[in-house]
């Protein structure tokens, strides 16, 4: 059965929160870093997004790895600055980090390059706005092959990322995309409905309000998800189409969780860790939301 969505307009512009049109440049980056801003990346539906790339100087492909994400490729207030009490130091991430993505000046000095995505109908994104959707995994699934097919690309893409950027590995993973070679989901929710809108049945007044307000900078039509929320208060095919089939997903996994926030990012973490079909998973329980000192796919 087919979802039907209800639109609203933007909470506001993308100028707004700091974000210039899309224009594209080659930039130097620090120790070699080569910095490719507002690359425009054909996915279904004749939708454009853009990509921020950060790659290293050199001529051997590497592995890219995907940040796909409604809170804005451009980098704004760090972590530090967001949450000074979340246990992330000052400087501890460089200036180009966008939120709750992997550290391109970290991962690029070891051999991969970061590609953060704004997803569809966010920012200066085309299409409309929709969040853990099957629409938006299919894209994210258009992404991840264009990222495994670039001349500097090895072909094996990866992915990772904090809270919406674990959720929407789990829904775009199980697309199945030819060139995603593992995934790394680091504290994500993985059902919508049972760990976000409505924990154990009960509705969620806090959060839940306030974070569908947030992904809301766009150009476009955003889901009007408290609209819809209102619509469907029982798990329902609505609520079904935001619940990873997590059973698809057959890449390597390396799955982090915390028990710092309990029914949303703990339960869905380990849920999802419990439920994807993949031969290969390993599980890390931390107390803290920073990206691992090593790893490779």
């Amino acid at each position: 059965m087919p979802v039907e969505y209800v639109f609203r307009k933007p909470t506001g512009s993308p100028a707004d929160r700091g974000a210039a049109p899309p224009r594209y440049r080659l930039q130097d980056g620090p120790a070699g870093m080569i910095i490719e801003r507002d690359v425009p990346v054909p996915v279904r539906g004749g939708v454009t997004v853009y990509a921020d790339v950060f790659r290293p100087a050199g001529e051997q492909p590497v592995s890219p790895l995907i940040a796909w994400s409604p809170y804005g490729k451009h980098a704004g207030p760090q972590l530090p600055e967001r949450y000074p009490d979340g246990g992330v130091a000052p400087g501890q991430l460089s200036p180009y980090t966008a939120f709750e993505s992997p550290d391109p000046v970290y991962w690029t000095a070891r051999g991969y390059a970061v590609v953060n995505a704004d997803m569809p109908g966010t920012w200066y994104s085309g299409g409309d706005a929709t969040f853990l959707s099957p629409e938006e995994a299919l894209r994210g699934h258009d992404l991840i092959e264009w990222a495994g097919t670039r001349s500097w690309s090895n072909g094996r893409v990866g992915m990772s990322g904090v809270s919406y950027l674990t959720s929407s590995q789990w829904t775009i993973a199980a697309t199945r995309p030819p060139h995603l070679a593992a995934i790394n989901p680091w504290e994500g929710w993985s059902d919508t409905y049972r760990e976000v809108a409505r924990h154990g049945g009960i509705p969620e007044t806090y959060f839940w309000p306030y974070i569908g307000e947030r992904w809301g900078f766009g150009t476009g039509r955003i889901e009007d998800l408290a609209a819809e929320t209102a619509a469907h208060p029982f798990f329902d095919h609505f609520w079904a189409s935001k619940a990873a089939p997590l059973s698809r997903i057959t890449v390597p996994a390396y799955v982090v969780a915390s028990w710092s926030d309990q029914g949303l990012h703990t339960r869905g973490t380990f849920e999802g860790f419990t439920a994807i079909g993949s031969c290969t998973k390993t599980s890390m329980t931390s107390c803290c939301s920073v990206f691992p000192t090593a790893g490779s796919w």
